[in-house]
Formats: C-alpha cells, structure tokens, sequence
C-alpha cells in the first residue's frame, strides 16, 4: 500500500505542475480533467491541499470561459459543463448547476438548432452534446417541470433525431461505438424510448457488421487519470 501511495503522490504532483502551466481548460487533457482527479483524490486520502488546488484550478477555467472557448466535449464547453454538473451532483462543491450552467444550457440548445458539425464522435461532436444533456437530466426528478429542464429535454428529441440522421451515414468504427455507449445512457432518462431502441439495435447489427472491439470512451468522464483512482471510488 506504501508503495502504491508513494506512485500516485509523484503522479499527482506531476499532474499538478502540467495542469497549473497548460492552456487547455478542457477535460480529457485539461485543467478541469485535473480538477476531478484532485477532488476524488481529496476525499479519498483526506487531503485538504488537494482540494484546494482543485478548487484553484476550476476557478482558473471559470475565469477563462468565454464564447470563444471551444465548443467540444474532450477540451471545450461541453466537458467544462458536465465537470460543474459533476462536481455539484457529487457534493464537491455546493450550487445550483441550472444557474451556474445556463448559458452553456443556452449555447447547447443552440447548436442542436443550428447543427454546426457532422461527426458524431465523443471528443469534438454531436455525441459530446448527448453526454451534457445526459449529465444535465440524469438526477431530475420525474416531475421536474422546471423551464430550463423541459427546454433541455425538448433538445435532447431534437439531438436524437440529429444523432439518427448521422448515424445512418457514418461508416466509423469509433463514431458508432461512441454512438451506441451514448445511447445505453440516453435510455436511461426515459425520453423517446422507442427511437433509442431502435437506434440501439441498429448499432448493435453494425458493430457485428464491423467485427471489432468497442471501447466506452465516456468511462469515468473519460479522464485517464481517474482509472488511477478506480478502486477507491
């Protein structure tokens, strides 16, 4: 066990240094990526220097986020938004994530209007906007008929009628997996079941079609550093 502490006090340092001096705010490689894994780390060992440079971290990425931040779920608005809806729903941090994400809500909801890419992968596509909402509306209570909840969920159709039109032209292995992990989760909301399923089922015969592994790239938000922590979580 000492030896196991001793490796991820040197990770962790090292994580520290790269994510105080890298521009990237984002999740997979960024500041808010390093953020999580301090705050899970925190709770685990009891280590209140963590948490506080967590904290310094996210505050640094809410001081940079404008409407020129990237718009993608691996380093963008979309996985800064699912870190604050994260860390709220898990009681890192107290807050009202309606109020402290409305208008990332706000410029989500407009992309699903406008549909400004055509690739359907997790990192930088339509699948990073399906993994926000799922954040977004996981922990709402069925009744929840709240303006910004029922205007998400009206996006959310829209976003799976998007989701649908790409899929029947992708050929990507990476997309269609992405897509169908999306979809599992999706369902999980109760909204449009019958669509999802069917969208499911067609996934399913493509990746048979394909013959190749899949690969969950949303596991634990898809921070790498996380899988560190796994055991303890």
């Amino acid at each position: 066990m000492t030896q196991q502490y001793n490796f991820l006090k040197t990770y962790t340092q090292r994580l520290i240094e790269r994510a105080k001096v890298t521009p990237d705010i984002g999740l997979w490689s960024g500041r808010m990526g390093a953020a999580i894994y301090l705050l899970h780390l925190a709770h685990i060992i009891q280590n209140g220097e963590y948490e506080k440079t967590a904290s310094e971290l996210i505050e640094a990425v809410s001081e940079k986020l404008s409407y020129e931040t990237p718009f993608s779920y691996a380093g963008g608005l979309l996985g800064v938004g699912c870190d604050f809806e994260y860390i709220i729903a898990n009681g890192f941090v107290e807050g009202d994530s309606d109020e402290v994400l409305a208008e990332i809500d706000h410029l989500t909801r407009h992309n699903v209007d406008i549909r400004p890419f055509d690739t359907l992968s997790l990192g930088d596509g339509v699948c990073g906007i399906g993994h926000y909402f799922y954040h977004r509306l996981r922990n709402k209570l069925p009744d929840d008929d709240s303006a910004i909840t029922l205007k998400n969920k009206e996006a959310l159709i829209y976003l799976v009628d998007w989701i649908e039109e790409l899929l029947l032209k992708t050929k990507n292995k990476n997309e269609m997996g992405d897509t169908y992990f999306l979809l599992c989760r999706l369902r999980e909301l109760n909204v449009i079941h019958f669509k999802i399923d069917k969208m499911l089922a067609y996934c399913l015969r493509k990746i048979a079609d394909f013959n190749y592994l899949t690969y969950d790239n949303y596991e634990l938000l898809g921070i790498h550093s996380l899988k560190l922590l796994r055991q303890w979580m």
